[in-house]
């Protein structure tokens, strides 16, 4: 059931966002801090992680934003977080959730990932408890965003009864309708530089980087859309560079760009590229670093179901019942304009495929 968000809930969150304002904020001590740290840590360029700061933490939700957050979730005397390493903002909102639904919160980060969690923690005084092991009783609440591997074996460990809202890995992705009347130069390059803002942030580790365009319109079209893209990520990177790739990402990234530039279609953009599939109606998921794979289809629709239960989020434009039809097909998952995919409004966990219910250790 929902729950009141009590004073000391709300003065904890309150001072959770405080903590997020002064870390946006490039100008304080604890900013600055962060941007050092953040992209030490990430390997992300320093230009995206105060991109990412500035754009996607929600340290700009009113007090009434986040109380109306707190109404929605159910009540619990202990709620658990368990933070994933990709994207660091993510943070800020798990932790939020946590501290909303339990009269007392544990959050543990990743191994990989403990900057942004020690700086909430640091930044609002306490207002949860950061452990290095979680300590979850039946009946316990426990928000875990992880890969489905680790998910996996969470469920091994927790107690019977305990309640679990697990959010695993996941992808978006981008559809565009060709527009029955030519649409102004203007309006799809804007529209290019949209979703260019989508791509570059975090420089496509979350589940909110869209990896492909489902283009549903002529192939005339088509390339002249990949074109614009093109352009769009060359000038992105002048302004927001790459960051480092691991060794597994960089070795997929090689076999990605290997292939197609053999198949033909590929077009390099910066240190990304853009790929208009020579196959029409193919799904191929390319790696993270700003690669862009469109797919030309004439069933949009279709294929976001082939892409099932990994689609968190999907921008679109030029289809007005896109949302309406695809929520009938495959459930509930963000949908918004191009350029939003990474800024989701504070009304939940980003991950809308699970929902808030949770699912209860032990039962079948």
């Amino acid at each position: 059931m929902s729950h009141r968000v009590t004073d000391d809930q709300a003065a904890r969150a309150f001072a959770l966002a405080r903590a997020a304002e002064l870390i946006a904020d490039g100008s304080t001590e604890i900013g600055k801090r962060a941007r050092r740290e953040l992209a030490e840590e990430t390997g992300l360029s320093p230009e995206n992680v105060d991109l990412a700061l500035l754009f996607s933490l929600e340290h700009e939700a009113s007090r009434a934003t986040i109380l109306q957050l707190g109404a929605r979730l159910p009540s619990s005397e202990r709620s658990h977080v368990l933070l994933s390493a990709n994207v660091f903002v993510a943070a800020y909102r798990a932790i939020l959730i946590g501290i909303l639904q339990g009269q007392t919160c544990q959050v543990r980060a990743s191994r990989r990932a403990q900057t942004m969690a020690r700086l909430l923690a640091e930044g609002s005084d306490g207002a949860f408890e950061l452990v290095q092991e979680l300590e979850v009783e039946p009946g316990d609440h426990v928000w875990a965003y992880a890969h489905d591997s680790t998910l996996d074996e969470l469920r091994k460990s927790l107690p019977q009864g305990a309640r679990l809202h697990a959010h695993g890995s996941g992808m978006a992705a981008a559809v565009l309708f060709e527009p029955l009347i030519e649409a102004p130069e203007e309006e799809l390059d804007q529209l290019a530089c949209d979703l260019t803002t989508d791509i570059i942030l975090f420089d496509q580790r979350g589940c909110l980087s869209p990896r492909i365009l489902l283009l549903q319109g002529s192939e005339d079209f088509a390339r002249d859309f990949q074109g614009r893209l093109q352009r769009a990520l060359e000038d992105a990177e002048t302004q927001v560079p790459r960051g480092s790739l691991s060794p597994e990402e960089a070795a997929a990234e090689k076999r990605y760009v290997m292939t197609f530039e053999y198949v033909g279609g590929l077009l390099h953009a910066g240190q990304g590229s853009v790929t208009l599939d020579p196959e029409p109606e193919r799904l191929i998921v390319p790696p993270i670093g700003r690669h862009l794979h469109i797919t030309r289809t004439a069933a949009a629709l279709d294929r976001l179901e082939e892409l099932g239960p990994a689609l968190t989020a999907v921008a679109h434009h030029g289809q007005p019942h896109l949302p309406g039809l695809l929520l009938e097909a495959i459930g509930e998952r963000r949908m918004v304009p191009f350029g939003q995919l990474q800024r989701p409004p504070l009304d939940g966990p980003v991950d809308l495929r699970s929902g808030i219910r949770p699912e209860i250790i032990g039962e079948t």
